[in-house]
C-alpha cells in the first residue's frame, strides 16, 4: 500500500497527505451544544474550513443530527435549540462530507456491531475502505469495535493544535513569498529604467562607497555599543516562537496518529476510495490511474480505465460533482 499510506510523518514543514475523520451523531451534537455557548468555531470546522482535515459521516448521521439535538433540548439539556440547529446548519453541515455507504463490503468489526447495534453499521463500512481513519465517537459499541477513540475531547484539541500550527506557518509562508516577490519587482523595476551607462555609474558609485567605508572603519575602529544587536534579538525571538510552534504540532501529530486506526484493503474499491478521500480536489479517472498505476487491473490504459469507472458508478459512496467526471466521496454538504 505504499502508494496510499503517509509516505512520511506529516510536520510543520512538510504538513502530507489530508487528515481524514468519521463523526458520529453523539459528538457532532455534543461539539454543537457546546459551541451554543463560546464564539470560536469547533477545531472540527476550523480544521475542515482550512484544509487541515476532511470531516466525513455517513447518511444516517446527516438525518440524525437535527433530531438528536431536539431530543436533547426536550429531555433538558440546558441550551438554545434555535441557536444549535442554526449552527448544524451554517458551520457544520456546509464541511462535512455526507457519504451514501449502501453496497459497501461488511468487514468483520461491522459484522459484530450488526448484532448489537445496526444504526453504526454504516460507520465500520465506510472506515473499512478508506482506513487507516481516525473515527470519533462516544458510542460504547463504536469504541468496543477497537477501531474508535473514546477520548474525543482530547482529539479535538489535537486537531486544534495541528490546526492552529499549520494554519501560522501556511500564513507566514504566504507573506513570505509576497514579500519576496514584491521586492524583487521593486529592484527589477528600478534596474530597468536605468540606462546602460547610468547602470555603470551606479555601480561605480557604490563600490567606491564600499570601499570608503571598509577604509575608514580601518581606520577608526568603530566603539562597541552598549545596545543589543536589534537582529540577533530578534532571531532569538523567532527561534523560541518557531520551537513553540513545532512542539505543539508534535503533540497534536502524535496523538492523531495513533487514533488513524484499520488495516488498509488491497481491493480496487479500497484503492479508489482512499485516492479520492485523500485528495484535496475531485479527481478524474485519469488521474486516479496515474496514481495507482500497475495496481488498477485491465489490458493497457484503456482497460484500466474502464476498471475504475466500474467501481466509481457501482458505488454511492462516489459522487460525480461536476457531472463531467470529476469524483469524490460523498457530497459535500450533503448536495
Amino acid at each position: 500500500m505504499s502508494e496510499l499510506a503517509p509516505a512520511v510523518r506529516r510536520t510543520l514543514y512538510q504538513r502530507g497527505p489530508l487528515r481524514r475523520a468519521l463523526l458520529d451523531t453523539s459528538v457532532l451534537t455534543t461539539d454543537i451544544i457546546a459551541a451554543t455557548r463560546r464564539l470560536a468555531p469547533s477545531s472540527f470546522v476550523a480544521g475542515a474550513r482550512a484544509g487541515t482535515v476532511r470531516c466525513l459521516i455517513p447518511l444516517h448521521v446527516w438525518e440524525e443530527v437535527p433530531r438528536v439535538l431536539a431530543d436533547r433540548h426536550h429531555e433538558g439539556g440546558r441550551f438554545d435549540l434555535g441557536r444549535a440547529l442554526e449552527l448544524w446548519q451554517t458551520r457544520y453541515a456546509p464541511v462535512l462530507y455526507v457519504v451514501d455507504t449502501v453496497g459497501l463490503p461488511m468487514t468483520p468489526q461491522a459484522q459484530v456491531l450488526a448484532g448489537r447495534d445496526a444504526s453504526d453499521v454504516p460507520m465500520l463500512l465506510l472506515a473499512g475502505v478508506i482506513a487507516p481513519v481516525v473515527i470519533i465517537g462516544t458510542d460504547a459499541d463504536l469504541v468496543d469495535s477497537g477501531l474508535a477513540v473514546a477520548d474525543w475531547v482530547a482529539l479535538r484539541a489535537a486537531l486544534g493544535d495541528v490546526g492552529v500550527t499549520e494554519g501560522r506557518m501556511a500564513d507566514l509562508e504566504r507573506q513570505a513569498s509576497v514579500l519576496a516577490n514584491l521586492t524583487g519587482h521593486l529592484v527589477r523595476a528600478a534596474v530597468e529604467q536605468l540606462s546602460e551607462p547610468r547602470k555603470l555609474a551606479a555601480a561605480a558609485v557604490l563600490g567606491t562607497a564600499a570601499g570608503a567605508l571598509y577604509w575608514r572603519q580601518r581606520k577608526r575602529p568603530r566603539v562597541p555599543s552598549q545596545r543589543q544587536p536589534v537582529l540577533p534579538a530578534v532571531l532569538e525571538h523567532a527561534s523560541k516562537r518557531w520551537a513553540e510552534l513545532s512542539a505543539r504540532h508534535t503533540r497534536g501529530e502524535d496523538l492523531w496518529r495513533q487514533a488513524e486506526l484499520g488495516t488498509p484493503g488491497d481491493t480496487l474499491l479500497h484503492r479508489v476510495a482512499r485516492t479520492l478521500v485523500r485528495s484535496r480536489e475531485p479527481l478524474t479517472r485519469t488521474a486516479i490511474v496515474e496514481r495507482l498505476g500497475e495496481a488498477v487491473p485491465g489490458a493497457g490504459h484503456t482497460g484500466r480505465m474502464a476498471a475504475v469507472l466500474d467501481v466509481l458508478t457501482a458505488h454511492a459512496m462516489f459522487v460525480d460533482v461536476t457531472g463531467r467526471g470529476h469524483w469524490q466521496v460523498g457530497r459535500l454538504g450533503g448536495r
